[in-house]
């Protein structure tokens, strides 16, 4: 019997090679993400807090300038920290949303291959079936022919 051989074999190494180190690319963006949103939830806090130190220096009364001008420059560079930090959760959503799109199509190339290897291993198995078949029928056939030349035998014998 003739073994199966998957000419395209290494390719589909390859491929999942691909496909795992799309994994790879995708979770470390994942991680990379999930530490930018959090930076931007710190940023947002620091810019709320500041707000609210600036609404504080505001209504107290007669305020010193100074402190005033304190919180509104520690407000502006919570704003500009928190855009910074807003730019940085955009660029890593759109890098998960890329290795997403890569793993997808590596998983695609990969599951094509699978399918393709699928059909011509059903093909490699029915191919072998008739071979056993024809060499079945070859045997019963070959039996059938001595059975018959073995009774002619015979009956020339007692004639």
């Amino acid at each position: 019997m003739k073994r199966f051989r998957f000419p395209l074999e290494s390719v589909r190494d390859l491929r999942e090679e691909r496909q795992t180190s799309a994994m790879v690319v995708l979770a470390g963006r994942v991680r990379a993400h999930q530490a930018a949103q959090a930076a931007a939830e710190a940023r947002l806090d620091r810019h709320r807090r500041s707000e609210v130190a600036l609404a504080k220096a505001v209504s107290a009364g007669p305020v010193r300038a100074q402190a005033l001008v304190q919180a509104d420059a520690d407000r502006r560079g919570a704003r500009l920290t928190l855009e910074g930090a807003a730019a940085t959760l955009a660029d890593s959503s759109f890098a998960v949303e890329s290795a997403r799109r890569d793993l997808v199509e590596a998983e695609r190339a990969v599951e094509m291959l699978r399918r393709l290897e699928d059909r011509q291993r059903e093909a490699h198995r029915v191919e072998l079936a008739r071979a056993e078949e024809r060499d079945l029928a070859d045997v019963i056939e070959a039996r059938a022919a001595r059975a018959i030349t073995a009774e002619r035998r015979r009956v020339r014998r007692s004639q």
